[in-house]
């Protein structure tokens, strides 16, 4: 009951009260978002955003490396990351105008601005442009390149499309220890556009697999075993790391959790740390 009290009093006061809303601090590091925003009331809601997913990525960072951070939205997912290995870089990819200059500013308002970039852009395949579908402000979790129907469309507008790669080269080609994925339903593309990263740095890589986004793209759900199988990775189901060798798994799978981890498979995926 205390626990529900605090949740509704902290989505009162950061998300409506004057002076006050329009930012929360998370990990030490004070986050802006738009008005009602979807992945703030998560956040509340959840007291970590994506708790197993915070876990597994603490389990996986290395000292010395590179986090990329696709789809990073206002970056719930990347702050706990330099919060956790002091000596670790986060680039954050997101091109939404619903999400991308409340990213911003928390970069520019952290501790964290000489760790930590922010790539403006979409995540694909190829370097170019590319049409994005955005929906209202406190629903931009769900903006991406096709409309998923997850959200009411508003508009789209054209945004600037980088690979992976393309950013990895220009970093230098650090050593990277994790990348995550999360761009409703474009992730097999992000992965395509990474696969030298992948191949040279055998990073670890947490990826969203979800069916109503994949029909968008006329994925089925074997096509992410079929990239496994292909880049000489194994998959597994989080939170339990479950492994996932075959098609009927992988459904099974899907029915209760959409993240996902891929893991080099000459290593296997540490035990998380407890939060």
């Amino acid at each position: 009951m205390i626990s529900q009290l605090r949740r509704k009093l902290k989505r009162f006061l950061y998300n409506k009260c004057p002076g006050i809303r329009g930012s929360f601090y998370y990990f030490g590091t004070r986050i802006y978002f738009p008005r009602n925003c979807f992945v703030f009331f998560m956040a509340c809601d959840q007291g970590v955003y994506e708790h197993d997913n915070v876990r597994t990525l603490f389990s996986l960072m290395r000292p010395n490396t590179t986090y990329f951070d696709v789809g990073a939205n206002i970056g719930l997912l990347s702050i706990p990351v330099l919060y956790q290995e002091p000596t670790s870089k986060v680039v954050s990819i997101e091109p939404s105008p619903n999400a991308a200059p409340f990213l911003r500013k928390t970069i520019q308002n952290s501790r964290y601005g000489d760790r930590w970039v922010l790539v403006e852009k979409a995540a694909g395949d190829t370097v170019g442009e590319t049409f994005f579908s955005i929906s209202s402000p406190a629903l931009g979790a769900f903006d991406g390149v096709k409309d998923t129907q997850r959200a009411k469309v508003i508009k789209e507008i054209k945004v600037p499309v980088t690979t992976l790669d393309h950013e990895w080269e220009i970093l230098g080609n650090p050593k990277i220890s994790v990348i995550k994925v999360d761009v409703e339903g474009a992730e097999l593309e992000v992965l395509r556009g990474g696969l030298e990263c992948i191949a040279k740095e055998k990073p670890y890589i947490l990826v969203e697999w979800n069916l109503s986004n994949l029909n968008a793209y006329e994925y089925g759900a074997e096509s992410l075993l079929v990239f496994a199988q292909s880049t000489n990775y194994c998959l597994f189901s989080i939170p339990h790391l479950l492994p996932v060798t075959d098609i009927t798994t992988l459904k099974i799978q899907m029915l209760k959790t959409e993240s996902f981890l891929l893991a080099p498979s000459e290593s296997g995926p540490k035990r998380n740390k407890s939060l």
